[in-house]
């Protein structure tokens, strides 16, 4: 299966599935997904065997018809989304946007006006936007992150934008911040909420008591800010996906 360029075929539900098989140097162990449209991947680490990994598949057919079931049919369009929710979080304040034609994806922010103008090119948009919004939000989450560090007293040895498939964000025993650049997508209550939940981590590195009782002292509608989030989660999760 390593470098395998051709689907599994699985029969689920009475119809034929193909399964894409996807090595991950990042991975430790074997993970299903389906993304919109549905296709399905079979993500395993170097050391995954083919025997192994067709017997993870195979094993995992239940849940696949299960998940095959929730999928949407088509890939959720970030430009189509920043034009029916034109703005952004920048750092703590919400800018318009706007989008222009260029010769290449950017982004230029006006502070007079609080907007932020991305420039596409004609062809191939969607990817476009997607770098053109991870450029803002590399600049406007590290700023975030300093500013509600400040605000709590917790120091963090750094931060890393990523384009995370199943979290808002992480914190390291080490101190190192990792936020999903679709953090900018959400409204600036919900953005600062991600960033102090795993602020509250610099204090406990688990989810006991205490940490909740610290994220309740920084934020105190926490949960309904959480539920609002997982309200969000299956829509600006999959934007700016291939």
């Amino acid at each position: 299966m390593r470098g395998a360029a051709q689907p599994i075929t699985v029969h689920v539900g009475g119809r034929e599935v193909h399964v894409w098989p996807k090595v991950s140097e990042r991975s430790l162990r074997m993970r299903l997904s389906v993304k919109p449209g549905p296709k399905v991947v079979l993500s395993y680490p170097p050391h995954a065997s083919h025997a192994a990994a067709t017997t993870f598949l195979r094993d995992n057919l239940g849940w696949l018809e299960k998940a095959l079931g929730r999928t949407r049919a088509v890939q959720p369009s970030l430009l189509r989304h920043l034009e029916k929710f034109p703005w952004i979080t920048h750092d703590a304040t919400l800018l318009s946007v706007r989008l222009v034609s260029g010769g290449r994806a950017t982004f230029r922010i006006d502070r007079t006006e609080d907007s932020v103008t991305f420039g596409l090119p004609a062809t191939d948009r969607e990817e476009a936007a997607a770098r053109a919004v991870r450029r803002a939000a590399e600049d406007g989450l590290e700023s975030a992150a300093s500013r509600l560090g400040r605000l709590t007293g917790v120091s963090f040895a750094s931060v890393t934008v990523r384009d995370q498939t199943t979290r808002w964000g992480s914190c390291s025993a080490s101190g190192s911040l990792s936020l999903n650049w679709r953090l900018v997508l959400l409204p600036p209550k919900l953005h600062d909420h991600v960033i102090l939940h795993e602020l509250a981590h610099r204090r406990h590195m688990d989810h006991s008591d205490r940490f909740w009782g610290q994220l309740a002292a920084w934020d105190p509608d926490w949960r309904k800010h959480d539920r609002e989030l997982t309200k969000r989660w299956s829509v600006i999760m999959d934007l700016g996906r291939p």
